[in-house]
């Protein structure tokens, strides 16, 4: 998939895009101060006519008209809505941006002919022995009538549609409990709602007063991890049971006709499971980069085989953005951090 983004409309903090288009800055800048780089616009609604009985008459729907621009210099429709539409402006949102969170931002860019937004702001890092992990928060508005504005926590830096595509899908499949997350699907708002740049100033405002206590509390288990020592192996080989356990077996009153069907189909994810179970405790027994007998050294054993080791016909970044390999890193997460407090 191509960038897409909009005539070069795209500024980054401290380092650039793979696409290489836009303005990259090494100083700090206000989410205002970056949207004036990129020559910014705005959205007019208009009523739709139809020409009826020898004259134009106005119909119920409205357009999204965007406004014309030097290098592009022809008015566009983006959409088409209904009266209650109110049109949240970009330059709205940065400036509710600038007053609410009080951060510099990260990355701002334009995709598609302006029809989409995209706002990030980078939020304080999960650092473990040295380690850092990085979480953004990410706006994501739509003037196209289909999309509206949303809020995200994510671990992807966004910069063009396909980063724009995979924080929203992580943030989508994130499990939401009560469990410490960095990544996740915070509010969405509609045009049509009158507190919309309101709701999303508030949200934005709590996801960075809120931000640092979550990331602490990761931060703190992570290093509980790291002092958590597993010097036994059978210890490891139960933890690693559990977070890659064995299908259930079939029960007795299952029907004969399917049981050799289905049995086949246990004994296969049985093996896989076996073989899984096998790489990580090679990798945690040595094989892998920099890993220490600890609960977190048996945890970057489960991460380094599911995003390294792993060979599937799928795309890696796929799984382990937002599919199969990032839900097993979760439950790696969540049976080694009780494990490592002692519960």
């Amino acid at each position: 998939m191509p960038d897409n983004i909009f005539n070069n409309r795209f500024y980054g903090f401290g380092e650039g895009a793979w696409h290489n288009k836009g303005i990259v800055s090494q100083e700090e800048n206000t989410a205002q101060e970056a949207w004036n780089m990129l020559t910014p616009y705005g959205f007019e609604k208009r009523p739709v006519t139809v020409f009826l009985n020898g004259i134009q008459q106005e119909v119920r729907d409205y357009a999204i008209v965007r406004s014309p621009l030097p290098d592009d210099p022809t008015e566009r429709i983006m959409g088409y809505v209904a009266k209650n539409y109110n049109i949240v402006q970009p330059d709205n949102i940065c400036q509710i941006f600038d007053e609410r969170v009080q951060k510099p931002v990260n990355t701002i860019g334009c995709l598609g002919k302006g029809e989409k937004l995209f706002l990030t702001w980078k939020l304080p890092q999960i650092d473990v022995k040295g380690d850092a992990v990085n979480t953004y928060g990410f706006v994501a508005g739509g003037f196209d009538g289909l999309y509206g504005v949303s809020l995200y926590l994510t671990t992807v830096r966004v910069v063009c549609q396909n980063t724009w595509m995979m924080a929203i899908n992580e943030a989508e499949s994130s499990k939401q409990t009560d469990k410490v997350n960095t990544a996740g699907k915070i509010w969405s708002g509609r045009h049509n709602s009158h507190n919309v740049e309101r709701d999303l100033g508030i949200w934005m405002e709590h996801v960075q007063q809120k931000a640092e206590n979550k990331l602490n509390v990761a931060s703190n288990i992570f290093n509980l991890m790291a002092e958590k020592a597993i010097e036994d192996v059978k210890v490891a080989e139960k933890l690693v049971n559990q977070i890659y356990p064995n299908p259930k077996s079939l029960p007795k009153d299952f029907p004969d006709q399917l049981r050799v069907e289905k049995q086949d189909k246990i004994d296969i994810l049985a093996t896989k499971a076996e073989e899984d179970r096998a790489v990580v405790m090679a990798l945690f027994g040595g094989q892998g980069i920099a890993i220490d007998a600890t609960a977190y050294g048996l945890f970057n054993s489960i991460t380094e085989m599911e995003n390294h080791r792993r060979m599937e016909k799928k795309p890696a970044t796929n799984s382990v953005l937002f599919g199969a390999r990032a839900k097993q890193m979760t439950k790696a997460f969540d049976v080694l951090s009780v494990y490592s407090k002692g519960k």
